[in-house]
């Protein structure tokens, strides 16, 4: 047994040099264990006495120290949408989160479709079991011959801080032969914080309409509903409203398709109607805000 001991020794260097110990390295070790080579673990690491669970990685914490964490901050998430508003209380552990806020769609007229809500995104630290306030909004309302309804605000209150995302303005009626598409609303945060991204809501589109020649004696009309704007981040969430071919002289329809002029959630703008022979269609209603928190 002591051969045995002696030869490994003398087959692995090994120095220790004021308290610390360096394995593989004839160097003076400059930490307390220095290791020149690879290293084969069969138990477990632990950091600062902790054991990592399964999907953890070994990080540094805030404070510069070894500590087993995950690589995404937040494995949770929660989608509140009762535009009568409420409270979400924050979980055992939690200490931060990340809200998203978008706010509710215009809706849309005969002449064109209502702007999309706006959004904001911003990080917050919290603490657990305190309660976090929401309001979503309600998607405006379309309309015929009259403006549309603007959409309402969406909020999300966090301690002190407010943050809003409006919503989309309704398509205007001017005149019977004058309207104009709902403007995209923007968002914003109160108290002075500015640890968040807004992005614009998009405005709505006109209605087209487009006259055509069979012959001589026989005409067509096609025309195409205007899509309500998109709710802010994100893709077609407004209305498309629908498309049409229609035989003027004969005043018979040729064919119209089914798209819904409603706005999809969250916070898109109602597509605009259309008018074909004595038929006139009136724009969609705009979605419902939003409000997703991660955790």
């Amino acid at each position: 047994m002591r051969k045995s001991i002696a030869v490994f020794l003398f087959s692995v260097p090994f120095v220790c040099f004021s308290q610390n110990v360096g394995i593989g390295t004839t160097l003076p070790p400059s930490e307390k264990l220095d290791v020149n080579g690879n290293i084969n673990v069969a138990g477990t690491i632990k950091a600062n006495g902790t054991d990592g669970t399964p999907g953890q990685v070994l990080m540094k914490n805030t404070s510069g120290n070894l500590a087993w964490g995950d690589m995404c901050e937040y494995k949770n998430f929660v989608s509140l949408t009762s535009t009568a508003g409420g409270t979400w209380t924050v979980p055992a552990d939690v200490t931060k989160i990340l809200v998203e806020v978008w706010g509710a769609g215009g809706g849309g007229n005969f002449f064109a479709g209502g702007g999309g809500g706006g959004y904001i995104k911003a990080h917050f630290t919290v603490t657990p079991g305190s309660s976090v306030a929401y309001d979503v909004g309600a998607g405006g309302a379309g309309a015929v011959s009259a403006s549309g309804t603007s959409g309402d605000q969406s909020t999300c209150t966090i301690g002190a801080i407010v943050l809003t995302s409006s919503g989309g303005q309704g398509a205007l009626y001017l005149t019977a032969v004058n309207g104009q598409a709902g403007v995209g609303a923007g968002a914003s945060a109160s108290g002075g914080y500015n640890n968040y991204i807004v992005f614009q809501g998009s405005s709505g589109e006109s209605q087209k309409r487009n006259y055509h020649a069979y012959n001589a004696t026989t005409y067509y009309e096609s025309g195409e509903a205007g899509r309500g704007g998109n709710g802010g981040n994100t893709v077609s969430t407004g209305g498309l409203g629908q498309y049409y071919l229609y035989n003027t002289t004969g005043a018979t329809l040729v064919y119209r398709n089914g798209n819904s002029a409603t706005g999809l959630r969250p916070g898109g703008g109602g597509a605009s109607g259309v008018q074909y022979g004595a038929s006139l269609l009136g724009g969609g209603t705009g979605a419902n805000g939003l409000v997703v928190i991660h955790y």
